[in-house]
């Protein structure tokens, strides 16, 4: 698999959380409700084959919870994999 597919909305909008990889990209997703600023999406990323807990956190991002804020996460999930992998 050459890209990031990451759940549907629904997965999200239930509070779920969502590890996945790309090459050696390993990353985190969660959804945070923020008070009074409705809810992102938290993205964490780190260099495998390590589990995150046992690894450097690289990079960190947030993005709403929409379809828009979806499409953006799987971008820049994309564009750090293709930096670690170079």
């Amino acid at each position: 698999m050459n890209s990031i597919e990451i759940p549907t909305l629904l997965f999200w909008e239930n509070g779920n959380s969502w590890y996945g990889s790309l090459g050696n990209a390993r990353f985190f997703l969660k959804p945070e409700t923020l008070e009074g600023q409705g809810s992102q999406l938290s993205a964490q990323l780190w260099r495998g084959p390590l589990a995150m807990d046992q690894s450097e956190i690289l990079a960190t991002a947030a993005f709403p919870v929409s379809e828009e804020g979806l499409a953006q996460a799987a971008a820049w999930l994309e564009g750090q994999a293709a930096q670690l992998n170079a």
